[in-house]
């Protein structure tokens, strides 16, 4: 049985446009996670625990980029203990790049809390930002990635509310998990409490995309010598 040059050109480009697909965003976009009952900005998408309106499972299934894009395929979970919003005024966003005043004006308190992206790609890298502020209180948060700990403090004026991990890697399953732990909190005794996040793209995972293209370009390569030789 003899394949027709034209399928094997076919599948070889299916393949290398379904790596290309599965990219589902590429270096420099970002997606943002605004707490609270604050209307978010910028296109951060909103997870209020306190409002009956949010999805009581703490699923966010339709997310989009800081441009308002619409990113099929990406999810966002949230979870913890007790978790629930506060309102309140923030201070020292000056150096927090990526946020505007009203995705940090509000918190999401609890005895730890839990954010995990899915649908990502494998391998890809990733900075993610994230802001622990309330008000003059100290309401500090210790965030976790993997084995990297980031100790945030809301009475610091000098960059202490962000915590910053500009080498995550999203793992074999697309997913990268974030977690925030209660830290020198004394407005309520051992809640942490988070105002924002930002997870933007820094690279593509080459080496999976790689094979694929090369596959597609040998497949092609293969047809057209196919055609020539019945010529």
């Amino acid at each position: 049985m003899k394949t027709a040059p034209f399928t094997i050109m076919a599948l070889s480009l299916a393949l290398s446009a379904g790596a290309l697909e599965a990219l589902e965003l590429q270096p420099g976009q970002s997606i943002g996670v605004d707490f609270g009952a604050t209307s978010p900005t910028n296109h951060f998408n909103p997870w209020d625990p306190s409002n009956p309106a949010t999805p009581a499972d703490g699923i966010l299934t339709t997310v989009m980029d800081t441009t308002g894009t619409t990113l099929p395929g990406i999810g966002i979970l949230f979870g913890g203990t007790l978790v629930q919003s506060v309102a309140g005024t923030t201070q020292d966003i000056a150096n927090n790049p990526g946020f505007d005043i009203s995705n940090i004006e509000d918190a999401v308190t609890g005895y730890d809390l839990t954010m995990t992206f899915t649908g990502l790609t494998p391998g890809q890298g990733f900075t993610l930002r994230a802001v622990s502020s309330y008000a003059s209180n100290n309401i500090g948060a210790e965030f976790v990635w993997n084995t990297e700990h980031i100790v945030t403090d809301s009475t610091s004026t000098s960059g202490g509310t962000l915590a910053l991990f500009t080498d995550i890697v999203a793992d074999a399953n697309g997913r990268i998990f974030l977690k925030a732990l209660s830290q020198n909190s004394l407005f309520i005794s051992n809640w942490s409490g988070v105002n924002a996040a930002l997870l933007t793209a820094n690279s593509v995972p080459e080496p999976s995309v790689g094979i694929f293209l090369f596959t597609g370009m040998g497949g092609w390569i293969f047809a057209l010598r196919l055609r020539s030789k019945r010529a």
